[in-house]
């Protein structure tokens, strides 16, 4: 009795330690996630979102964002886009049906080639305002424009379905 009563505390114990999340982050929805910074502060997590290139080729969007200072706070918007050639990303503009916004600054994480197209990630950053209005509505495009290629990318339908459950998670969060 002693041999088997043995491992089988082992497992139990084993197992009821699995899954234990710190108390510095925690799941908001299956599309948000939230880390404590501390000082009171939190920074979110928007989970990569589905999206599509004018060929239909899949591509992914991600968002961070702290809310810190509600005047100059600005979200971090992380994407790979499929272009022809590997040389760096120029420009970066979203457009939706009242505004336009280009990035001042674009940041390049990599590049890989994938078959015939290399895959550039790349990150901006926005205002929050121009976040929460923009890119969490369906109609927005965003053209990125290298020296030598372009390509544009727009929400997936799967990705228009949940943006307005995004929008209103968000905005309970302020």
């Amino acid at each position: 009795m002693n041999k088997t009563f043995l491992p089988i505390l082992l497992l139990i114990t084993l197992s009821s330690c699995m899954g234990v999340k710190t108390s510095t982050s925690g799941k908001i929805s299956k599309y948000i996630e939230d880390f404590y910074l501390g000082d009171g502060n939190m920074q979110y997590f928007v989970k990569p979102l589905e999206y599509q290139d004018i060929n239909e080729k899949e591509t992914t969007l991600d968002a961070t964002f702290r809310r810190i200072e509600k005047q100059t706070d600005s979200v971090t918007v992380n994407f790979n886009i499929l272009l022809k050639t590997d040389h760096k990303v120029q420009n970066v503009t979203i457009t939706n049906i009242n505004n336009n916004y280009s990035a001042s600054t674009v940041e390049t994480f990599f590049i890989k080639k994938e078959d015939d197209l290399i895959n550039h990630r790349l990150s901006i950053k926005v205002p929050y305002n121009f976040y929460y209005d923009n890119l969490l509505s369906n109609s927005h495009k965003i053209f990125v424009k290298s020296s030598s290629d372009s390509n544009t990318i727009e929400p997936s339908k799967k990705t228009q379905k949940i943006t307005p459950i995004l929008k209103q998670k968000i905005s309970n969060l302020l």
